[in-house]
């Protein structure tokens, strides 16, 4: 049995086991594999399409189009045809994203969503490529530009050695400082990564300043005591440790540049003989300098033990290593 219902000039059929019927959902056969049709049977207790969709959980999208005889509003149910629109994948810069066209060739899918080529940037297929179902589109974003960037200059380390400072011992003269440049790349970059970079211009912003070390290759030095400065002038003068002279000078006479006088056999800080004295202040360049002459004594003595004179003064091998 058929039921005939009155619709404007004409009859829509209706089977008459409508539960049936509208159970039957599926693809049809595909008159045209781009935009392939899906059928549904929305059900007479819904008045609109949107509530039929929802009870079918047909997915649906923006692009898609959609028929369906008779109207919802007649609570009769109705055949909803889903045409549906082509899906195109297309990456761009390595991002995909899925777009539904009904365009017939990849230029005119990337004009209607304004997706623009510029420069050297490349597509696959050719842009007038005709679209299929499924296709997949590459662009690849092709940038050349110049690029100016700052960049630090490091500064340079410079050594000095000095006998003012004790051997082991360092000090920071001048410290460093880091200059700036400004430097002009011109760099391609292949979807957004750099794949090429060549240096086309540079200028020095500030300079820098180099770091200066003071590197001790002196001997040791007193800081405190009799005669203190002398000694350590001949110190660094014979580079002697004046540590090791003073300990000789105090073991010899205590300090005292009068120790012997007047008639003693052993003379001065550093207990010369009237003879060894006259040769060796000579040798020092203390000729005819008095015996007594607490500076004299000292440089002559540190010039002596440089000289291998060492032996002369038996408490030296004790005081060396002060």
């Amino acid at each position: 049995m058929v039921l005939f219902v009155l619709l404007g000039a004409g009859f829509w059929a209706w089977p008459k086991d409508r539960t049936q019927k509208q159970e039957i959902a599926g693809a049809t056969a595909k008159k045209d594999p781009n935009h392939p049709q899906d059928v549904y049977y929305g059900k007479s207790q819904f008045s609109t399409l949107d509530s039929m969709i929802k009870d079918l959980r047909i997915k649906i999208y923006p692009e898609d189009k959609i028929d369906t005889f008779p109207p919802p509003e007649l609570n009769l149910g109705s055949r909803i045809i889903v045409t549906r629109a082509t899906p195109v994948e297309i990456t761009d810069a390595k991002v995909a994203k899925i777009y539904r066209t009904w365009k017939q060739t990849v230029k005119e899918l990337l004009v209607e969503n304004k997706i623009e080529l510029l420069g050297q940037d490349t597509v696959s297929p050719d842009l007038n490529e005709k679209l299929i179902y499924d296709m997949k589109i590459a662009i690849t974003r092709v940038a050349e530009l110049d690029v100016t960037e700052k960049e630090e200059i490091n500064y340079r380390t410079i050594k000095k050695n000095s006998v003012d400072l004790e051997k082991g011992q360092t000090e920071t003269e001048q410290r460093g400082k880091k200059g700036e440049k400004e430097v002009v790349y011109h760099i391609k970059r292949v979807d957004g990564v750099e794949t090429e970079r060549e240096r086309i211009d540079s200028k020095v912003l500030t300079e820098p300043v180099n770091e200066i070390i003071i590197i001790g290759i002196g001997p040791k030095y007193v800081h405190s005591g009799v005669y203190a400065d002398t000694l350590n002038a001949a110190a660094k003068k014979y580079l002697i440790n004046a540590t090791a002279l003073q300990c000789l000078m105090l073991r010899e006479s205590g300090g005292s540049a009068d120790a012997g006088y007047p008639d003693a056999q052993y003379k001065g800080l550093f207990q010369y003989e009237e003879g060894y004295w006259a040769d060796a202040s000579a040798r020092a360049g203390y000729g005819g300098a008095s015996i007594y002459s607490a500076e004299a004594q000292i440089f002559t003595t540190a010039h002596e033990i440089v000289n291998g004179q060492s032996r002369r003064w038996p408490p030296y091998a004790y005081c060396a290593n002060k």
